[in-house]
């Protein structure tokens, strides 16, 4: 039975190959002769479009450390008008927009899926991040005009003990502060556009410097749009100057200044089904998702309109001199923003006002060159933040830094470092605490104090000139918001 059965398993596979070659051997001659007939050549010319090889992004240099772009010679495709614009082309980094048009409040940056409120976006090395209470707006994108900075460094991770709060990174945005130069005459630069749904900006800037003592960076924009969805306008206004003295000894005194004033539309209902729908705009129904930093509740047509209007300055002064193997600064700052908002809550229309300040000093000893092989930096921080009027919510920050680089021949880095908080913070008693019988909004707190060493560790390799490799291990600190 066996020998049977295997003997017409191998009768049929052997009729199969016999059938798949003479099918093959016909249509090879098959081929040919229709080749002779025609007495044609068979091949064929075809061409290809266009391939194009993309170089690394102009501007944007990559090392071990950070990411740096510098803004002067930073090109993509397509028109840059916001930083936002310039962020998202980077690795890493996520940019969320409310409205692609401008830059908006709503807007949120985050790296390797960590948003601002775990990450530190900075100017000149100072924290600017608001506490987050009340709205939740971390960093409001649209104060921040783009001819105002000179490069943006990106760190990634929180394994550098110089940045605090930096659980997911750090974006540090350099301003421009003028030149030291003998040359009276200064540079400018002016432009604007025009594009879809009433959306315009202009721009305008002045560098220069006076008698190698004197530097100078001013700078002004405005940009407005009736936005994509109906009654989500929008007008950013912004003004900076920033002052550099250059004095005896190799010192500097950088002054800066910073004023946005920004009313911002909160999309309202344009229901097909309503007598006040406006067919110029999209379908917005009172089911649909509701966007970041809007009221919770249903906004609608008409007068008055739901909006934000919004007042933020940022004030800096930092006094640099070389002092011994180092460098020693000393960088004084303000961060403050009052905003008044307009919405319905049901058939109410409310008006509510909100402030949020943060202000401090960093002290900082820095690139200090020791025993060859090691640079260190030592620091001291005070930062108060938070909201001073009416219910107060206020955290004061206390820390101390040391890190050291130390170079272990040409391809080896160990970073070690440590950071300490003092940190006393208001806290709001749940509702349960105060003896309430439901849910509601706090109305009282308390206050506590947290108290902690914070190291990191960070090891580097430079495999060859193209590549390197790196490992870390930090214990990060975060501010309670959201």
């Amino acid at each position: 039975m066996l020998t049977g059965f295997l003997s017409k398993v191998l009768s049929t596979l052997r009729l199969k190959i016999i059938s798949a070659l003479s099918g093959f051997l016909l249509v090879f001659l098959w081929g040919n002769i229709l080749s002779a007939e025609t007495g044609k050549e068979t091949n064929q010319v075809y061409q290809l479009s266009p391939i194009t090889v993309m170089a690394p992004q102009q501007g944007v240099e990559i090392n071990v450390d950070k990411t740096i772009i510098n803004m002067d010679d930073f090109r993509k495709a397509g028109t840059v008008r916001n930083l936002t614009d310039v962020l998202k082309e980077i690795g890493a980094v996520d940019v969320q927009r409310i409205n692609p048009l401008i830059s908006s409040p709503g807007d949120e940056v985050s790296i390797r899926g960590l948003n601002e409120g775990r990450l530190v976006i900075q100017i000149d090395g100072r924290r600017i991040n608001h506490t987050g209470h009340n709205g939740r707006y971390i960093v409001d994108w649209s104060t921040l005009n783009m001819d105002d900075i000179e490069r943006i460094e990106i760190i990634r991770g929180g394994h550098s003990v110089l940045h605090p709060f930096a659980i997911g990174g750090v974006i540090n945005l350099i301003t421009k502060k003028g030149q030291k130069t003998e040359d009276p005459k200064p540079d400018f630069s002016i432009s604007g556009g025009y594009g879809s749904f009433e959306t315009s900006h202009f721009r305008a800037s002045v560098d220069g410097g006076a008698g190698n003592f004197l530097g100078y960076h001013l700078s002004a924009s405005s940009q407005e749009t009736d936005g994509y969805l109906r009654n989500n306008f929008q007008e950013n206004k912004n003004i900076n100057g920033h002052l550099t003295f250059f004095l005896p000894s190799d010192a500097t005194l950088k002054l800066g200044a910073k004023f946005s004033d920004v009313t911002y539309g909160f999309p309202v209902v344009n229901d097909p089904s309503r007598g006040d729908y406006d067919a110029g705009y999209p379908t917005f129904l009172g089911t649909a998702d509701q966007l970041r930093h809007l009221p919770s509740t249903l906004q609608f047509p008409g007068d008055p309109k739901p909006r934000w209007d919004k007042e933020t300055h940022y004030l800096d002064a930092i006094f640099e001199i070389p002092f011994g193997p180092g460098t020693f600064s000393v960088h004084g700052f303000q961060t403050e923003g009052k905003r008044d908002t307009y919405y319905y809550r049901g058939t109410d229309f409310i008006e509510d006002f909100i402030d949020d300040r943060s202000r401090g000093f960093i002290a900082e000893y820095r690139d200090v060159n020791l025993f060859d092989r090691h640079s260190f930096t030592f620091g001291a921080e005070y930062q108060e933040l938070g909201q001073p009027s009416g219910i107060r919510n206020i955290y004061i920050v206390r820390s101390l830094y040391v890190q050291d680089v130390i170079k272990l021949g040409d391809r080896w880095k160990i970073t070690p470092g440590v950071r300490y908080y003092s940190l006393d913070k208001d806290t709001y008693f749940a509702w349960f605490e105060s003896g309430g019988t439901s849910p509601a909004f706090p109305t009282t707190g308390k206050k506590e104090t947290d108290k902690d060493w914070f190291p990191s560790l960070k090891i580097d390799f430079q495999a060859n000139d193209t590549t390197a490799l790196y490992a870390a291990v930090s214990r990060s600190y975060r501010l309670p918001c959201p």
